[in-house]
């Protein structure tokens, strides 16, 4: 009976970490912030607005899908050192150099 309770119990519970690497590129829909100042799709390591506008980290020069840019301030996502970049009607992710 707690062999089953337990197993009940882990597989209610599942697991926090993601079925895998997280792709920082991945295009999703923009929050509400964003979606307010006109940007509907986001890669995935720029949804979070809050995250990316008061980011602190050191500037960088970096790629993103489209190119070269330069990161003023810097944030990590899934150990991506970054910043987010706007390219109408995107945000775009990018990694530092």
């Amino acid at each position: 009976m707690r062999a089953l309770l337990a197993l009940i119990f882990l597989a209610a519970c599942g697991s926090d970490d993601p079925a895998g690497p997280v792709d920082a590129h991945a295009l999703a829909a923009c929050d509400s912030a964003w979606k307010k100042n006109g940007y509907t799709e986001c890669e995935t390591a720029c949804v979070d607005s809050a995250i990316a506008l008061h980011a602190q980290g050191n500037a960088c020069e970096a790629t993103t899908s489209q190119g070269a840019v330069n990161c003023s301030k810097t944030f990590v996502f899934a150990g991506i050192t970054g910043c987010c970049i706007s390219h109408d009607p995107q945000i775009l992710f990018g990694e530092c150099n």
